[in-house]
């Protein structure tokens, strides 16, 4: 019970959310949107819906929506099933990401929302959203969130530039549903892993699914790569702040090529051959758990470690095509060798047929001239 506590707590960071879709700072949103909270809520002054629901029961959530402007304003309405980013957060915009095998009942199928609003300037209004629990009975959770977006479009436009930049605001509500509040384990694994890119750098990603119906949070991953015959090449990653959503997957990327600003420096190219990547990963900070590591100069413990060892192989083909599109590295290393290497060859060639054809044609040459003695000796 503790440790879904602290499940609780650290989803409140993730429950209430106000994210511009445009990277423009301003005052203030147009709207505001507060959930009301039932009876039957797991957990108090959350913020988002924890609802605790036997199989097959309906209970209806209510939202208040005030419009903060001096203009009527439209909202949208959506409702996205929870999963994790590639930065390693949880995440609730609709058919964002592909849903990960192991989620067998997807939230979104059982919630039923109206899809536009219109607000009257410095007005409220209620929403109404259905939530119907499955059929059968289900252990653990499932997530999902609401989405509210402003769908009125507020433009402000540079005259000097003629840039023209959309606001949208847009408030997520988690819901998490259970038939009862019974411990289950995140369950952690690693799957693919192999040469990739991301923004135009070359990464390694590793993907790692966390295939039970149970959030993993506080999680603290880190990961070295390494080159089997060649240990001065190798690639790492730490982070210790990072969280799954329950039954999702998601590619956990690691540097390769250089991240930030160049400042007149190149990245290295990457290399075809055997790799290995290790991995360990921390989850659930608890004051009791029973693994520890160090955080920030301090001993942290957790309820859950894993630890996993992989090889894999980057090919010739695959490294070249990733490195010729990768912007920080210098096109001209590693390519200028194999040129000249690759005209080498060619000169080697032509060397080799220019010497058999005199060969051929001197020996020609003198079989003639034997058959011309023979023939004046007759």
């Amino acid at each position: 019970m503790k440790n879904k506590k602290n499940i609780l707590v650290s989803l409140v960071s993730l429950s209430v959310l106000m994210i511009a879709t445009q990277t423009v700072h301003a005052d203030s949103a147009n709207f505001s949107v507060t959930p009301k909270i039932g009876e039957n809520q797991v957990g108090q002054n959350l913020g988002y819906f924890n609802l605790l629901l036997k199989p097959k029961q309906t209970q209806n959530v209510e939202f208040t929506l005030n419009n903060n402007s001096n203009q009527t304003i439209k909202v949208k309405t959506s409702f996205g099933t929870a999963f994790t980013s590639q930065s390693g957060n949880v995440g609730y915009t609709p058919d964002l990401v592909k849903p990960d095998p192991s989620l067998k009942i997807n939230l979104k199928d059982y919630v039923k929302l109206p899809q536009t609003l219109t607000i009257k300037p410095k007005n409220a209004t209620t929403v109404t959203a259905t939530v119907t629990m499955p059929d059968e009975n289900i252990k653990g959770v499932i997530a999902g969130g609401f989405n509210f977006e402003d769908a009125s479009t507020s433009e402000s436009t540079q005259k000097s530039s003629g840039v023209s930049i959309t606001n949208r605001y847009r408030y997520v509500i988690g819901l998490v549903l259970q038939n009862d509040t019974a411990k289950v384990d995140p369950t952690l694994n690693l799957g693919k892993v192999g040469p990739d890119q991301v923004n135009g750098r070359n990464v390694i990603t590793a993907n790692l699914t966390n295939s039970a119906p149970a959030y993993l949070m506080q999680m603290n991953t880190s990961a070295t790569v390494t080159k089997l015959d060649d240990k001065s090449v190798n690639y790492s990653y730490n982070n210790a702040a990072m969280e799954m959503a329950p039954n999702s997957n998601f590619n956990l990327t690691i540097p390769v090529s250089i991240q930030g600003v160049l400042n007149g420096k190149t990245s290295e190219p990457l290399k075809p051959g055997k790799y290995h990547i290790k991995m360990t990963v921390y989850g659930s900070q608890d004051t009791n758990g029973t693994h520890q590591t160090m955080v920030n100069g301090q001993v942290t413990k957790y309820d859950y470690k894993w630890t996993f060892d992989k090889d894999f192989t980057i090919t010739g083909e695959r490294a070249t095509a990733l490195n010729a599109k990768d912007a920080t590295v210098n096109q001209n290393s590693g390519l200028d060798w194999l040129l000249i290497i690759g005209l080498i060859m060619i000169i080697l060639l032509l060397i080799a047929l220019i010497f058999l054809f005199i060969k051929r044609r001197k020996k020609e040459e003198q079989e003639d001239k034997t058959n011309e003695d023979e023939d004046k000796s007759i």
